[in-house]
């Protein structure tokens, strides 16, 4: 049976008051998610998809508002063995990791920043949207992570994109992009029914931190953007002081 952070639990009672809310989050964060692959259009279209996951004799079914995404019912744990996968053609990646990317939709020509780029599953997307057209600056500051963030945009053949093998807040001033996304290291909360171990560290000085470095890589991203330009911001965690506290400092600092 999952077991979550006495703590985290205590206060997720305390953000949900009424029982039912508080019943109704417990159960969502206890049921897995199925799993999910996201066709890369660099490479595959979703009737090339489907034709394969027939071969495979695989139960699927596809949200009409999500073309590419695919709910796999009948598969094993992992998918990494697939010759599809290691080619590029589609990968692993949850519904809700596919919507921020959706959301910016970057066009062809466009120059686009992903200011956490790594593991590299959005900067497929972005790079599809684009057509492998424009400019395309990925940022990971973490050399092994850098490496197979290459990798993953190589296999997917991304040509578009560069790898900055820095921190996005040392990014210069002057550069100026039409589209950011800020898909930011958070607390991880929203990973309670997939990874419920990786909260076993968890603790609100931990959320503050994270909160602080959002909000200074949330107005980083603010300042690079052209007059006019576009920037979506997204965590995988539920706790407000990353969502609402970090938007309404960004609103505060950044009135225009």
């Amino acid at each position: 049976m999952t077991k979550f952070s006495p703590r985290l639990m205590t206060r997720y009672q305390e953000l949900l008051p009424h029982p039912e809310d508080f019943a109704a989050f417990e159960k969502v964060s206890k049921t897995r998610w199925p799993k999910t692959i996201h066709v890369n259009p660099l490479k595959a279209t979703p009737e090339w998809t489907r034709e394969r996951l027939n071969e495979r004799n695989i139960s699927f079914t596809q949200p009409d508002s999500l073309p590419e995404t695919f709910f796999l019912q009948n598969v094993p744990s992992l998918l990494g063995g697939w010759w599809e996968i290691q080619n590029g053609f589609f990968h692993p990646q949850e519904m809700a990791s596919q919507i921020p990317a959706r959301i910016l939709h970057p066009i062809a020509g466009d120059a686009v920043l992903d200011m956490a780029a790594a593991p590299g599953n959005k900067t497929i997307q972005l790079a599809g949207m684009m057509q492998n057209h424009g400019s395309l600056l990925a940022c990971e500051p973490n050399k092994e992570r850098a490496k197979a963030l290459r990798y993953m945009l190589g296999r997917a053949g991304v040509s578009n994109a560069g790898i900055a093998l820095q921190d996005a807040l040392t990014l210069p001033p002057d550069l100026k992009f039409d589209k950011v996304l800020l898909d930011a290291p958070c607390s991880g909360e929203g990973l309670l029914r997939k990874k419920p171990q990786t909260l076993k560290a968890w603790s609100e000085k931990y959320v503050i931190h994270k909160a602080q470095l959002q909000a200074k890589l949330l107005l980083k991203g603010a300042d690079l953007l052209k007059r006019g330009g576009e920037m979506v911001y997204s965590v995988c965690t539920l706790a407000p002081e990353e969502c609402e506290g970090v938007v309404t400092t960004l609103l505060h600092e950044r009135p225009e």
